[in-house]
């Protein structure tokens, strides 16, 4: 396999060679759409990485919030079709991530309520839902943006383990 400095190099690199070509298919790109399908893309190639299953690169730089992956690690070993899937790999890391902020979100509500001033948890639950939901539906594109720049930062990996894999046993 190659090094996590290989692989940040890759996702850097493939990143910044798409932003032309997409500016060259697309006729007329929303620019803030491209961002947040290249920032997605490099945020999943460089901190959502299928080697988040083992003391990587990319589970190094979680720094001191390392710790919320080590459920990851014990539930999906190292090299697991789940996490070097081209799809189901990406998505399970975003969507365990996103479970992650929910949790510590809930936590800091619960914070709040009980130590600094007493609110009503559900009421700002279901408007920050309300709020979330709205935003979606109105940057539908942000959101496609988004998850397709999350899934190819994850498939990217997933190809350049699997070629240079391959380039070792033909040689």
């Amino acid at each position: 396999m190659p090094s996590g400095r290989v692989h940040d190099a890759i996702t850097v690199i493939s990143a910044a060679a798409a932003v032309p070509v997409i500016a060259k298919v697309h006729p007329s790109p929303d620019w803030v759409s491209v961002g947040i399908g290249i920032g997605s893309y490099v945020f999943s190639g460089m901190a959502l990485s299928p080697d988040l299953d083992v003391h990587s690169r990319a589970y190094r730089r979680w720094g001191m919030f390392r710790f919320f992956w080590l459920p990851y690690q014990i539930l999906v070993p190292h090299r697991h079709w789940l996490s070097h899937s081209w799809l189901l790999g990406p998505l399970l890391r975003a969507l365990y991530f996103f479970l992650i902020l929910y949790v510590l979100l809930r936590l800091g509500i619960v914070a709040v309520d009980r130590w600094i001033v007493p609110i009503d948890q559900s009421q700002i639950l279901q408007a920050l839902q309300q709020e979330l939901r709205l935003t979606l539906q109105s940057h539908v594109t942000w959101a496609q943006s988004a998850l397709i720049g999350l899934i190819a930062g994850g498939v990217v990996h997933s190809l350049t383990d699997a070629f240079v894999s391959w380039f070792k046993r033909s040689l």
